[in-house]
């Protein structure tokens, strides 16, 4: 009898730890967990974690990475959708994040009559393309982006090796629309790489489309997952790991100062906005710099630019502000809801509160600006504010959408056009739909394809002349530019100069700086620190010599020197 209560206890445990086996064994099917390193140029870049959920109906990849050492995109999140059956992509989402806010989002749904539905928001713009007709069975790609892969891998049979080619959606960073192409994975060889501490055998393909960089990536021969994604082109290798790496990132800090720094909040209309005021170890009243970001998920550094030039501004005897835009940073309010008229209100905030300054000589008080702000700039009331003098660096086209003279676009353009021969006929597509919706509604907000998008900045960016603001603008100026500047356009700083000749109350000078680019330096991508532009010596000396010159008198503008090249 002892035998028999024997065997059955056996059975029973066998047939509990059986159970257990199967449950942990298929959860582990429907649910499986990631992690990548990133690095690029051997260094540690950054991180990725991704989940690859099973359902009855749906296969699902989400993702999150993290990329400190970046200057925009410091955390991404993509989510892709697709039915089990078949293996139909349903829906991808893409959300970039910075300062802690988010900066640019991308929807792409897949219809049931084979056409795609685009919506893309940057800041408070966006673009919107519906009824994009594509191939069967296409999957969203993203040559950087290691979770696009893998339905590529789930996809690709292992037992067939060799070329196979798969349907793909190109997306692209902005309000750009999407490209459709082919893309090739092929099997070249079996090889053995290290992984997660051990030798991992692998299967290493080779990923080719046109106007991509070519791919390899390693997948794991017992499990189908990828190991490891190399571009060498781009000095990116993305490996799996165990642990996030431990990345110590601390932002870059001017040394040897002889000026004060606070972090200061003021008001702006229902919000506060924060920012940075750095002032001078002397004594008096002394003039004053305001500093305007222009377009970008940035905040009050600018990328770096403005924390060099206001640190060389205080060191030569200015007080600085710099502030961060409303929404980004530590400021208040919504970055994809802010209109040109309230960012302008944000401007003549900041000018109130260096007015109100104890330390400011309120008769020489000036303005730097980068990129769009410039032509923002005329738009203000300059008899409430006795500004001095109006710096303009990288001085950029304002549009509703983009500015399709400027060489990053038309440059953007033609590599996509690479990937897809009529991709100029789903560009025009787009700017049809888009403008259609801002001309047929003067509402602030609309619906498009279920998400409410903002409509009020490219209402009035539609409207904007700043043209004719330059021919009425009555105050020094100097407008500093690279001829190159991938996102200037020639034509259009041609343009500002014939309308500030029209009018000879403003005395003007343009300068070409070569080699310097859109942040006017070089960018700096060290160890442990956040990648920043490090501005080029000989342009903050300009600034600083221009300001001195307006402080210890006016100039005639025949004695300004003008850049007619």
């Amino acid at each position: 009898m002892r035998k028999i209560y024997f065997f059955l206890i056996i059975s029973v445990i066998l047939v509990v730890t059986f159970i257990a086996f199967a449950f942990f064994f298929f959860e582990k099917e429907k649910h499986r967990s990631f992690l990548y390193i990133i690095k690029i140029a051997d260094k540690n870049s950054g991180y990725t974690e991704i989940d690859r959920y099973k359902t009855e109906d749906k296969i699902i990849y989400k993702s999150t990475s993290f990329r400190p050492k970046e200057l925009d995109a410091k955390i991404i999140h993509e989510k892709s959708v697709f039915d089990r059956k078949g293996f139909k992509l349903k829906k991808f989402d893409k959300e970039c994040k910075n300062f802690g806010v988010i900066t640019e989002v991308i929807h792409i749904k897949n219809n049931n009559d084979k056409t795609l539905d685009f919506l893309a928001e940057a800041g408070s713009k966006f673009a919107y393309l519906s009824d994009m007709v594509h191939a069967k069975d296409i999957s969203v790609f993203d040559g950087e982006s290691i979770v696009n892969y893998i339905p590529f891998v789930d996809r690709y049979n292992f037992s067939m090796g060799g070329a196979q080619s798969f349907n793909a959606v190109y997306h692209f960073p902005g309000l750009l629309p999407p490209a459709r192409g082919k893309i090739i994975f092929t099997s070249i060889r079996d090889e053995y790489i290290d992984a997660l501490g051990k030798k991992t055998k692998t299967e290493c393909l080779v990923v080719r489309a046109k106007g991509i960089p070519e791919a390899y990536i390693w997948v794991s021969k017992k499990d189908r997952s990828i190991v490891q994604l190399e571009i060498k082109s781009k000095s990116l290798l993305i490996k799996k790991a165990a642990f996030p790496p431990d990345i110590a990132i601390h932002d870059y800090k001017e040394k040897n100062k002889s000026y004060d720094s606070h972090n200061i909040i003021f008001p702006s209309e229902d919000i506060a906005l924060a920012g940075t005021i750095s002032i001078p170890q002397k004594g008096g009243k002394l003039p004053a710099v305001l500093l305007v970001p222009g377009e970008g998920p940035y905040d009050r550094e600018n990328a770096g630019l403005f924390r060099d030039i206001s640190h060389e501004l205080a060191q030569g005897g200015y007080i600085t502000l710099r502030f961060d835009k409303r929404g980004i940073g530590e400021s208040q309010g919504d970055n994809t809801a802010v209109s040109l008229s309230t960012e302008i209100r944000d401007i003549e905030s900041a000018l109130w509160f260096l007015l109100n300054h104890e330390r400011i000589d309120k008769d020489k008080l000036f303005v730097v600006a980068h990129a769009s702000a410039c032509s923002y700039l005329p738009q203000l009331d300059f008899s409430k504010f006795p500004a001095k003098g109006l710096v303009m660096l990288g001085l950029t086209k304002p549009s509703p959408l983009l500015d399709f003279e400027c060489a990053y676009v038309l440059n953007k353009i033609k590599a996509i056009t690479e990937i897809e021969e009529k991709y100029p006929e789903t560009l025009e597509l787009l700017k049809t739909q888009t403008f259609g919706l801002i001309k047929n509604t003067e509402k602030e907000y609309a619906f498009v394809g279920g998400r409410r998008v903002f409509l009020k900045r490219m209402h009035e960016l539609s409207r904007l002349k700043p043209l004719e603001s330059f021919e009425k603008l009555n105050i020094a100026l100097i407008a500093l530019y690279d001829k190159k500047d991938a996102f200037g356009s020639p034509a259009y700083i041609k343009s500002v100069r014939k309308a500030l000749k029209e009018t000879e109350a403003t005395q003007f000078s343009v300068m070409n700086f070569r080699g310097v680019g859109h942040f006017f330096g070089e960018i700096v991508d060290e160890k442990n620190m956040i990648k920043h532009y490090k501005m080029n010596k000989e342009v903050p000396e300009t600034i600083t010599n221009w300001l001195n010159e307006r402080c210890a008198g006016d100039l005639c503008p025949e004695t300004l020197p003008v850049d007619n090249s």
